[in-house]
């Protein structure tokens, strides 16, 4: 049996699936950092990092979640202008630049504090 969706439903269907997501992604925040379970802007920052992701096209899961993690512990990073400029103004895709910033700030705290292989 083949059931058929209308573009509304299938629509209703991804937000909800979206909706999901976040929530789960939220509770798994607050659940690991218990110090955020106060943060009343919290899950509405998570949607509207979604809302950029969703927009700028990011396919990775991975690179999404993690995305959505960091403006959780860093309120609308991607607003600001530094970051608008790197993200939105760089040779690649704003996922490729979003990884490449990660790469970069990864290495830069490993040279601060030490890498856990050092």
């Amino acid at each position: 049996m083949i059931i058929k969706l209308s573009q509304q439903q299938i629509e209703q269907l991804t937000q909800r699936e979206t909706n999901s997501y976040i929530n789960r992604l939220h509770e798994l925040i607050v659940r690991n950092s218990p110090s955020l379970s106060g943060d009343k802007e919290l899950l509405a920052r998570l949607k509207d990092a979604d809302e950029f992701v969703s927009i700028h096209d990011f396919h990775n899961q991975e690179t999404k979640t993690d995305f959505l993690i960091m403006n959780a512990f860093e309120p609308y990073f991607y607003k600001t202008k530094a970051m608008q400029d790197w993200l939105l103004n760089g040779e690649e895709s704003t996922e490729s630049e979003y990884i490449k910033y990660q790469q970069i700030r990864g290495n830069l705290v490993k040279r601060m504090f030490g890498g856990a292989d050092e």
